[in-house]
């Protein structure tokens, strides 16, 4: 939208003179706008003008919905909002999609996996109750909607089970010492069916988990994830390891160590995280940093965060969340960092929320997502 038609817009807007369609057209606007006052500028709106829209726009508008932030410079709405690199993206345009020519998308529905400790695997159904028992017929766990629940018993062997989250889905596990794990989709993890007294309490991840650890001063807990050993006593944290990304965690609450297993030749300290930090596995090295941990963990209310991320790993985020599968033709994008968060949006929403931002079209064919450079 070049600044000529915004300016008219705006003062269609505030005649009560647009129709739905223009309506949506400035609010698309206003939810994707993050530029400077050299940006602004160009559009030649005075402050009394931009004061009265937004005075408009909030009093017509849930006021929980909206969060004004630097008003002479953005504004910013809760359900979507995205910044790419100002030289690739230019002026923003607005692209209508002819919703006759989409193809229906449909989601995979893959199954969440149960590996027991005698090599059986079982189809776990979100939304199901039942019990999991073992060889014996003793009830090692029982089911309830999109959590799982051990039991536990005195043992003295580790017996271990392993549970596969597909993309596109979510779940919860008890553990039998009362640890809660909340998994991300496309994540696996292994865990003993019952801790043994007077040995460590560990487990394997690979993908993505908050762990609220219950305290344990007897019995350290150890979150295996790749070369990253995440020791605590009892604490809140998130774990992220997916395959070719980066490994972090970010810690809620409490404190971690965190062991660099890259290097079996040099032995180096721990390094401890505080509460709003993250860790992140650099080249060669662990990196600490101030956080805002609820861009890390919001994954669990169904939101999807951007922090300035590039557009390759928001297309992998995009996969899991969603379950979808998308093919980047429009290359140059990879490299362009976003921001922004979505909640509760459906694929296509997003999509279309999206490609006004960074100016991309995209079908769907095959049951395949395809990203086009704009003609």
């Amino acid at each position: 939208m070049n600044a000529k038609n915004a300016k008219k817009l705006f003062k269609k807007y505030l005649n009560n003179e647009c129709s739905a369609e223009e309506r949506e057209l400035l609010e698309r606007f206003l939810e994707s706008y993050q530029g400077d006052d050299t940006e602004m500028s160009n559009f030649k709106f005075d402050n009394s003008v931009k004061q009265e829209v937004w005075q408009k726009i909030t009093n017509e508008t849930n006021p929980s919905k909206i969060k004004k932030v630097n008003f002479n410079l953005s504004f910013l709405r809760y359900a979507a909002i995205f910044v790419g690199v100002v030289g690739l993206m230019g002026s923003y345009f607005f692209l209508t999609q002819d919703k006759s020519e989409e193809s229906e998308l449909v989601v995979d529905d893959t199954a969440i996996v149960l590996k027991t400790g005698d090599n059986k695997t079982k189809e776990i159904v979100v939304g199901s109750e039942e019990s999991i028992k073992d060889a014996d017929g003793n009830i090692l766990a029982s089911q309830a909607n999109d959590q799982m629940v051990y039991h536990g018993k005195p043992t003295t062997e580790l017996v271990y089970n392993e549970i596969i989250i597909p993309k596109g889905k979510t779940f919860e596990l008890l553990l039998s010492d009362g640890t809660l794990v909340h998994l991300n989709a496309d994540t696996s993890l292994k865990y003993p069916v019952s801790f043994v007294k007077g040995v460590e309490r560990k487990v394997f991840l690979k993908g993505e988990a908050y762990f609220e650890v219950a305290k344990d001063p007897d019995h350290q807990f150890t979150v295996v994830a790749q070369n990253m050993d995440v020791q605590v006593l009892g604490t809140h944290f998130n774990v992220s390891c997916y395959a070719n990304e980066e490994a972090y965690t970010v810690l809620a609450e409490g404190s971690v160590a965190i062991n660099d297993n890259r290097s079996e030749q040099i032995k180096q300290e721990p390094s401890i995280l505080e509460p709003g930090q993250k860790a992140a596995m650099k080249e060669e090295a662990v990196v600490i940093s101030e956080v805002d941990i609820n861009d890390y963990l919001n994954w669990r209310e169904g939101d999807l965060t951007f922090n300035n991320e590039p557009f390759e790993d928001i297309i992998r985020k995009i996969e899991r969340r969603y379950g979808v599968r998308i093919q980047n033709g429009y290359t140059e994008l990879e490299a362009v960092r976003f921001r922004g968060a979505f909640k509760n949006e459906t694929i296509q929403d997003l999509l279309d929320t999206f490609k006004e931002s960074a100016e991309f079209d995209y079908e769907i064919a095959n049951n395949q997502i395809l990203i086009k450079k704009p003609v």
